[in-house]
């Protein structure tokens, strides 16, 4: 079965559900598609987090060896990676209701494309993230397995 019967048959299913009022079928959509929104805004919430602990600890992590410094750098940019990512292909917003003014035929179906397009870049959005925070997560057991002593504050 592909994708397209699939949707369409999931279209048909919203449509008996909400008695074919299609503005509460494309509601359903909609709560769909903000339940990706805000799961997009947890992974840029913590790709955040990195970012900030870089900022005040960053330069003491990257001081106990260079493999510590690679995996920092790389794990650093990977994670910005997955919010550029996360950022270009969930975080833009394009209006449900726009597609029933477009052609109210395939208004569903194209609304359920849209919310598995985003689902999709969520997913690879994720794995993005946690292959940085691996990387990143490296370097802080490499400084812990490799301590340093600090002299003075570490600016």
């Amino acid at each position: 079965m592909n994708e397209t019967t699939t949707v369409d048959k999931e279209a048909l299913t919203i449509l008996e559900l909400t008695d074919h009022d299609l503005m509460a079928a494309l509601k359903v959509a909609e709560n769909q598609l903000n339940i990706i929104y805000t799961r997009a805004q947890v992974l840029m919430s913590l790709a955040g987090m990195v970012v900030t602990v870089t900022g005040f600890s960053g330069r003491l992590i990257a001081s106990s060896s260079l493999a510590a410094q690679l995996f920092l750098v790389s794990g650093l940019f990977v994670t910005l990676a997955s919010v550029i990512w996360v950022f270009l292909r969930i975080m833009r917003v394009r209006w449900v209701t726009i597609l029933a003014t477009q052609n109210k035929d395939t208004a569903l179906q194209c609304a359920l494309n849209h919310r598995n397009r985003k689902t999709k870049a969520y997913k690879i959005g994720g794995v993005i993230l946690c292959l940085g925070l691996i990387l990143y997560s490296i370097s802080i057991a490499l400084m812990l397995m490799n301590p340093t002593p600090v002299i003075g504050p570490v600016r």
